[in-house]
């Protein structure tokens, strides 16, 4: 596996962490076991307006960010920007299930044989903690068999985020949710804002960079949904 250099944080400054975050991001693209992924990725199915190659990147770019933000060494950060490069490759075959199928197409990958038995059954273990469960009817995202929570935190990052409602409106797409019918829009909104007010951050840095913003986003969700009540 490609090696790169993980330049030292000698200090908090944001600015200074997604720069040095991006630099990173640009070469652990660019890295065979990340590459396949992502070359397979182009041929995921029509209407996929959420779950498409552009998510999978911004996981990897938010994975990579976190990390750097609590200085993890460069054998983490590529372990979890792999798995986040295959988390959602098992939407080429099927939607629902799909971690299953995207643990499946790894272990057949180039990039399985590449990697050390450690790396694999992290990297398995991350993809499958993307998996929402149901717990008494509530949606969660739990980590589960992961050691470290970057990709699940990641893979969701959108919660903290300005652009969440503009994702939210993407899945409503992509399940084809017609938002104008008013029983629709009910059932949808409560479902992704029950999800938003369950959610609990895995590692320290998507705490410190997102729960801000995520807490400001479940308020106008909220507000929203009692609209339709």
């Amino acid at each position: 596996m490609k090696s790169f250099k993980s330049p030292e944080i000698e200090t908090k400054n944001l600015a200074e962490i997604e720069a040095r975050a991006l630099l990173i991001f640009n070469e652990i693209i660019k890295t065979p076991e990340v590459l396949e992924a992502l070359d397979l990725l182009d041929d995921l199915p029509e209407g996929l307006h959420y779950h498409n190659k552009a998510h999978t990147l911004d996981v990897i770019k938010e994975a990579v960010l976190f990390t750097v933000y609590e200085d993890m060494d460069q054998d983490i950060i590529k372990t979890v920007s792999i798995a986040a490069a295959w988390h959602d490759t098992g939407f080429l075959k099927q939607n629902q299930k799909n971690e299953e199928i995207g643990v499946e197409l790894f272990k057949q990958s180039e990039a399985y044989k590449n990697l050390s038995d450690d790396q694999r059954l992290e990297i398995i273990a991350n993809i499958m903690d993307t998996q929402m469960i149901f717990d008494e009817g509530i949606p969660l995202l739990k980590q589960q068999k992961s050691i470290h929570g970057y990709t699940l935190d990641a893979d969701v990052s959108n919660f903290g985020r300005d652009d969440y409602f503009e994702k939210r409106q993407a899945v409503a797409k992509e399940l084809k949710i017609d938002l104008s019918d008013s029983v629709q829009a009910k059932k949808f909104y409560t479902f992704s804002t029950e999800l938003l007010r369950n959610h609990v951050w895995k590692t320290k840095s998507a705490e410190a960079l997102r729960s801000t913003k995520m807490k400001e986003n479940l308020e106008i969700a909220q507000a929203e949904l009692e609209l339709l009540t």
